[in-house]
Formats: C-alpha cells, structure tokens, sequence
C-alpha cells in the first residue's frame, strides 16, 4: 500500500471499495437521483466504482487537500454532474445535504496538525456536544463532520481504523453515532485490509434512517466474503449497552452475562495496589546507556539500573540482580542518567552531554520545559513490581527483586496495606483475570495488547493467600513452562475454584473465552 505521507491517507483496495461502494448504492434503489459526497478522494478508488453503477442519478462532489489528487480523480470520473475541488475538508461548507457520505479519511495525530486544524477540529465536535477529548485523530472530526451533512435519510461509510472499536477517547464517538443513526453495521477483518504495519481497520456503515435497527456486526475472514455476499451481520445489544470494547462483538450475550457476574464478585488491581507509569526519559536513546557507553565517558557515579523494554523480561514472574547482569553481559542499555540540577558538570559528562544537543534532544518538548534539559523529574524509588502495558502471548507482571528502576514501556506497582505481593502475582496469573486484560485492553495490527494506566487497575483479580515455598514453586514452574496456557491450566482450578468458587466447567469455560479472544487478537 502507497501512502500519502503528508496527509495520512491511505489508498483503499479495489475490492474493498467495490463492496462499499454497491452496499451504499444499493440502499438507493433504481432510478433514484442522489447527491455523494466523498470528502477525501485520494486516488479515486471509490469513484472508480461509482461510475459502473448506471442505475442511479448521481451528482458526486470530490474533495481532497491535494491537488493532484483530484487530477486524478477527475479524469476517472466520466459523467458531467460533479464538483471537484481542491480543500482541506475541515474548511468545506455546504448548503446542502448529501444522500451519502463516503471514503476513506486521513488518519492523523492530533499532535502532527496544524493549530488552526486543531481549532476548527475543536469547533466541529463542539458543535455536536463532543468534548475536546474526542479530538486525537483528524479521522475522528471526518467522521462527525460527514455525519452532520447528511440529510435525513443519508448513509454513511467509511474504512477506518480499528481504534473506533476499542479506545477510550472514541468511546463518545461511538456514542454520539449511536444517537445519529438508527442502524449501525462494523465490519472487521481477520487479515490487514491495508498493508500497512500496526494499522487495523474496519468498514462503518451507517443508516439514518432504516427498517431494521440496531447495531450489527460482523467479522471477514476473506475478501470472497465481500464479493458473494457470505457474510453475517449479527446484533448485539448487550455489546454496545456495556463497557465492553465493539472488537469483541463476537462474544455472545451468554459470554458477556457469565463475565460480568463474575466481575461483579471480584475487586480489581487499584484495591491492592498503587500503580502509575515508569520513567518518562523524553529520550530513552540518549538517557539509557549501556555499560561500554558509562565506561567511556566517567558516567558511573551519575547512573542508576534501569528495565528499558518489556522484551528484555521475557518467561519469569521475577526480575532480580542476576537478569540485569545478564543484560549488561549482552550490552544492553541497563543504565539510567540521572543528573541532578546542582551536579557538577565534568569534561566528560560534557562530552556526553554535547552528544545530545547535537542530536537536538533538548529541544524536544518534554525536555524544554526542564529546569535542565537533561535532568529527568520524578524518578522517585524502585518498584515492587512491574507491570508491562504491551504484550504479545500474555501480560507480564513481575515481581522486581533488583535495584532497578523502569521506563514508562511499564506501571510501576506497589503494594498497599499489608497485601502480599507474592499472592498478588500468583492471583494474577488466571484464565479470567487474562480475559479481562483482553477485553479492557486494545490491540494492534500485528496482535500487540495494550493496557492503559486505567485498564491495568481496573483488571478483576481472584486474590488467593499463598506462602513463599508455594511462590518459589510458581516461579520455578512458570520459568519452564512451555506456554502460558500450561501455567493456566495447573492453577486456574486453585485460583479460580477458591476465590469464585467455580467447578470444572464454568472454568473450561472462562479458558475458551480466553482463546477465542486471543485467536481475534492474533488472527489464528
């Protein structure tokens, strides 16, 4: 897939815009005339496809930022009544509303706009009584602006990234096109529809007006799919009436209930601990150096130990001198530049330093507002535990036997009142509580979980006692395990059966859940 670097876009398979495209029309019927929109045409997928349908009246206006672009598209388009132009949509005004909005909008930062962007973005949502929170992406102000263009019987459809589904800050989105259509279909996809590294992306289609309400779902595993018409959208009200993320529109209102009593018996992660993001460097290349690097530049008095990446932890439930060791052996950067704003600056710790301005480090923004540019704030002490908020097979929560300190790639955890951090990380280790991290969680193209600071607390824990010798034996087991599912399936029946209460079934339950989940995450 080419992308259009400078304005986030990305071109949309030929398949992929046939389908969208005759799914829209169709709604239309025969001899009908209506008026589409497509606010960000890029290379003209979509028009490519409007141009075979003969059956319908269609005024079309294309817009997109690029001028070129819409050179392109114009000389696909072979009708007369049309309107090509060249304009940032958040700037376009119409009079008129449109029978169908559609296309694949840009996907952009909020950070990588410009501050008039960021303004009229601002302006768009709050026209609709969205709050500033919901403004991180421009796609997300694509999406409410097309909405507000349509007339009373408009459709909408758009590609889209997966982050609609699973997000925090799209969670209001979801609401607010909740109250815009009556039917609502997401389709998802087993395979990159795009291919495109770390971006997951759906197809939103929505009615404002429709015989058949409420919110549908469905999951693609081949493109054939689309092209005969083998799929099945499913309702799911429970889904979209809970907290729980629209990727896991697959689970059935059956799973969603069993989960949610169970929940409702356990206390979460924030009841036994504290717990907030490690150590914001600004720089982590520059501030977390190896051994070789301390070594050369007279930097052993200024650096503390430090875990810089959750891989560096893989296969324990404990991280101790002897795993630093181990990475400074294979020259890893282990070692944190902590520098006070009174420290004497030396000829070599100049050196060092001089390194960094001519990587322009201190310019950047978290870096700028130091006192020093090269002082870190907020180091604070060593964690009790580590809590890593990326992962692949499972989540890593280890108990820090070591001196060292950790980046913000992991939660730092600490216990709270007389709580047992060995228990905690034993309890932890369970089928639901690992439910749970999926489905509180999101994930990436490519099947990377993440937990936010809020997602780990609220994680339901089935807390059970246990003492050191059966902790030392845990430890002992999950360093060889195989695969986690080992772990789970030799203490799921201990933790679960004592804290929940569960019998044999209503666990294998839960442990199918799980792998459903996981298969979605992972495209198995």
């Amino acid at each position: 897939m080419n992308t259009k670097k400078n304005t986030g876009s990305y071109y949309t398979p030929e398949y992929l815009a046939r389908f969208i495209s005759k799914k829209v029309l169709s709604f239309f019927g025969d001899n009908t005339a209506i008026s589409l929109l497509e606010p960000s045409v890029g290379d003209g997928a979509f028009i490519s496809e409007f141009t075979k349908n003969d059956s319908l009246k269609i005024k079309l206006t294309a817009l997109d930022i690029n001028n070129k672009e819409i050179k392109k598209a114009f000389n696909k388009w072979s009708r007369k009544d049309a309107v090509f132009q060249t304009i940032d949509f958040l700037d376009f005004e119409s009079k008129t509303k449109f029978s169908a909005v559609i296309g694949n909008p840009p996907y952009i930062k909020k950070t990588l706009l410009t501050s008039k962007q960021i303004a009229t973005c601002k302006e768009i949502h709050s026209n609709e009584n969205l709050t500033e929170k919901s403004v991180k992406n421009i796609w997300t102000t694509f999406l409410v602006k097309s909405t507000t263009l349509l007339n009373a019987n408009g459709v909408l459809a758009f590609v889209l990234p997966s982050e609609l589904l699973q997000v925090k800050f799209a969670e209001e989105i979801r609401e607010y096109l909740k109250t815009q259509f009556q039917r609502i279909e997401i389709y998802t996809f087993n395979d990159l529809m795009f291919e495109c590294k770390g971006q997951d992306t759906i197809v939103l289609i929505a009615y404002k007006k429709h015989n058949n309400r409420g919110e549908f779902f469905t999951n693609i595993e081949l493109k054939e799919e689309l092209e005969n018409n083998s799929y099945i959208l499913k309702n799911n009200n429970l889904l979209v009436d809970s907290n729980v993320k629209w990727t896991h529109h697959f689970l059935t209102t059956d799973e969603l209930n069993f989960l949610d009593k169970l929940k409702q018996k356990l206390k979460t992660v924030d009841y036994y601990t504290d717990s907030k993001p490690g150590i914001v460097t600004a720089a982590n290349n520059f501030f977390i150096i190896n051994r070789e690097t301390e070594k050369k530049y007279n930097l052993s008095k200024y650096t503390k130990p430090i875990i810089q990446k959750g891989f560096f932890v893989n296969g324990s439930v404990v991280f101790d001198e002897e795993n630093i060791l181990e990475l400074e052996q294979s020259n890893h950067p282990t070692r944190l530049l902590q520098l006070n704003d009174n420290d004497k600056i030396t000829k070599k710790l100049s050196e060092y330093l001089s390194i960094g301005k001519e990587q322009k480090i201190q310019e950047r923004y978290k870096c700028r507002i130091r006192n020093n540019w090269y002082v870190i704030p907020n180091i604070s002490t060593v964690p009790d535990a580590l809590f890593f908020k990326r992962c692949h097979n499972y989540p890593k929560l280890l108990k820090n036997n070591s001196n060292a300190f950790v980046t913000d790639s992991a939660y730092k955890v600490n216990m709270k009142y007389n709580w047992d951090l060995n228990s905690f990380i034993f309890s932890f280790y369970n089928s639901l509580t690992l439910v749970f991290a999926e489905t509180n969680g999101r994930y990436y193209g490519g099947g990377v979980l993440e937990l936010t600071p809020n997602e780990f607390k609220k994680l339901p824990i089935p807390y059970v006692n246990i003492n050191s010798d059966e902790f030392e034996n845990f430890t002992n087991e999950f360093e060889n395990k195989e695969n986690i599912e080992e772990i789970l399936h030799k203490y799921d029946e201990q933790i679960l059966g004592k804290a929940l209460n569960l019998n044999d079934e209503e666990i294998t339950r839960v442990q199918n859940i799980r792998q459903k989940l996981i298969n979605k995450r992972m495209r198995k």
